[in-house]
């Protein structure tokens, strides 16, 4: 599969979760093409730290069996190594309609994201919406396209 550098990704948290716990996923293809460094995964500390949280629920562990402590462990360090971590954002955004994913936006801002992949109907509006937010979004960021794991899987990594 051919390097594609330009593409630069974040992944929402339920992404990586069903990446995880489903190996025949839109999300699991997902996880194979940036272990393969066919994008740059952006990551920071704030997304990080969601991730292990989410991702270590007493309730999700017991009912995803495959989500072991190390395999979650070894899936978020492997995602570091062939990702790109930024230390120092910036940006800002406030985003209302969900204030916990305001951390995705601003992760995409700052690693000028082409790309925001999600399964949450609050992150996927912002693609057409009419809110402020939206509407902010696409002004600020007119290139970033956000889009649901199956979309991503199918259209643009083909």
């Amino acid at each position: 599969m051919p390097v594609e550098p330009h593409l630069r990704i974040v992944l929402d948290t339920n992404v990586v979760l069903r990446g995880l716990v489903s190996e025949r996923s839109a999300a699991a293809k997902i996880f194979e093409a940036a272990d393969a460094r066919r994008f740059v995964t952006l990551l920071n500390k704030p997304v990080l730290d969601e991730y292990r949280a989410v991702l270590s629920d007493q309730e999700l562990v017991e009912r995803f069996p495959a989500l072991t402590a190390r395999r979650v462990q070894v899936a978020l360090a492997r995602l570091r190594f062939v990702g790109d971590y930024l230390r120092h954002g910036k940006a800002t955004f406030q985003f209302p309609r969900d204030r916990r994913d305001a951390k995705f936006i601003a992760l995409a801002i700052d690693g000028h994201a082409t790309h925001l992949v999600s399964e949450d109907s609050d992150l996927l509006s912002l693609a057409s919406g009419r809110g402020d937010s939206a509407r902010r979004l696409r002004l600020r960021m007119p290139r970033l396209r956000v889009l649901s794991a199956f979309e991503f899987a199918k259209g643009v990594l083909r």
